[in-house]
C-alpha cells in the first residue's frame, strides 16, 4: 500500500483502495475481504503462533502495531468497522 496526497493506493495499479481505517495507532487497509477477514482473524486469535520462518507469512510483515498485544482491541474494532463498511459495499 502506498499513500497518496491523504489516501491509500494500491501500488501496482495505481487505485485508490475502499477498505481503509484510521486507527489511533496506524492506518489499517484490506485490498478485499478475504484479506480483510484474515486480519480480522489474526486480531481475534487467542494464540499467535509463529510458523519459525522468518518472513514466512503475510502476519510476519504486519506493521508492529498491530502486532503488539496492546493494540489487539483497537485492531479488533476497526477490522469489525471495515467488515460492515464491505459488507455495505458489496
Amino acid at each position: 500500500m502506498q499513500v497518496r496526497g491523504s489516501e491509500a493506493v494500491d501500488p501496482h495499479f495505481g487505485m485508490s483502495l475502499l477498505l481503509v481505517e484510521k486507527t489511533a495507532a496506524g492506518l489499517l487497509w484490506a485490498y478485499n475481504a478475504a484479506h480483510l477477514q484474515a486480519l480480522h482473524d489474526y486480531a481475534t486469535a487467542s494464540l499467535r503462533e509463529s510458523t519459525g520462518i522468518a518472513n514466512g507469512s503475510m502476519f510476519s510483515r504486519l506493521p508492529q502495531w498491530m502486532k503488539l498485544a496492546r493494540n489487539r482491541v483497537l485492531l479488533q474494532k476497526a477490522t469489525a468497522r471495515l467488515i460492515a463498511k464491505a459488507n455495505a459495499i458489496l
